[in-house]
């Protein structure tokens, strides 16, 4: 029997769409996270971020075919700050939410901790104002050994 994507062992759309909201709360709650979060211009943030990580972790392309997968997310972050003072405090925050969230299995909040600091390192090689966000980011995958060939 194949296992199931992590997308389906944390419980598919809803689990991740509860995931994005404990999660934006908690940012909105955080000292370091409050001030970028709280400029969230798109009424839809949580939902795109649910649909985002839902599909880097085996579910439908549903972020790449409505708002323009990877390469979209990068440009939304990229040329922010040249400092980072927000990656690994976003990452914790991400395991409260994922603790808090989903089923309680050390093995999956293992494979999205790991996820997460992957992403974190990624985002921020664009966040310099003079990054450049490569043209061919594909869709990030991910499994329960890690990252996937894009």
């Amino acid at each position: 029997m194949e296992r199931p994507t992590l997308f389906e062992a944390a419980g598919g759309a809803p689990a991740m769409l509860a995931l994005a909201t404990d999660f934006h709360a908690r940012c909105l709650a955080d000292p370091v996270l409050e001030h970028p979060f709280s400029h969230v211009g798109n009424p839809e943030h949580v939902q795109r971020l649910a649909d985002y990580w839902g599909e880097v972790l085996g579910g439908p392309p549903v972020y790449s075919e409505r708002f323009g997968g990877h390469l979209a997310m990068l440009r939304v972050h990229a040329n922010q700050c040249d400092e980072n003072p927000f990656s690994r405090r976003f990452a914790e925050v991400f395991d409260e939410a994922v603790a808090h969230a989903l089923p309680d299995d050390p093995e999956l909040r293992a494979a999205l901790h790991d996820y997460m600091h992957c992403a974190t390192t990624e985002v921020a090689t664009v966040f310099p104002t003079t990054a450049t966000v490569p043209e061919t980011a594909g869709m990030p995958r991910w499994s329960w050994s890690g990252s996937m060939a894009r």
